[in-house]
């Protein structure tokens, strides 16, 4: 509660307070805020945040929400192949077991300058923010 009061998510507010950096970066860690400077990858393909790495939380760029992920959320149960014949089950076709329901989460170009956006992570569960990686997805 005390980084969002704080605003940490905004270029302001995360320059308020001193980050942490390189090996003294908490991974697994539930309950912590993580910030990074990212450029913008060329050309004009749609860019996506791959998350799979991080547990639970909500995402900023440029101090605008790209909203929650929840990779640590995985798709459980007898996976197999898909027979789509018959009656609908809450049984059939479940496939990649195992798998983030969501790991990739869409960025606007819009929202981006050329380089030095400021991506801020909260994350709940906890996670490695050092593979967390910015995209462009044809």
């Amino acid at each position: 509660m005390k980084g969002e009061d704080m605003s940490l998510h905004t270029v302001g507010g995360s320059s308020s307070i001193e980050w942490v950096q390189g090996s003294l970066l908490a991974q697994n860690q539930p309950l912590a805020w993580y910030k990074a400077i990212l450029d913008a990858p060329p050309g004009n393909a749609p860019l996506a945040l791959d998350m799979g790495s991080m547990g639970k939380g909500q995402m900023w760029i440029n101090g605008r929400s790209i909203g929650r992920h929840w990779p640590a959320y995985t798709a459980k149960g007898t996976c197999g192949t898909c027979y789509y014949a018959g009656t609908y089950t809450e049984n059939k076709c479940r496939t990649n077991c195992g798998q983030p329901s969501q790991r990739w989460y869409h960025v606007p170009r819009s929202w981006l300058k050329p380089s030095g956006n400021l991506l801020v992570v909260f994350e709940e569960w906890g996670g490695d923010p050092t593979k967390i990686a910015l995209v462009a997805r044809s």
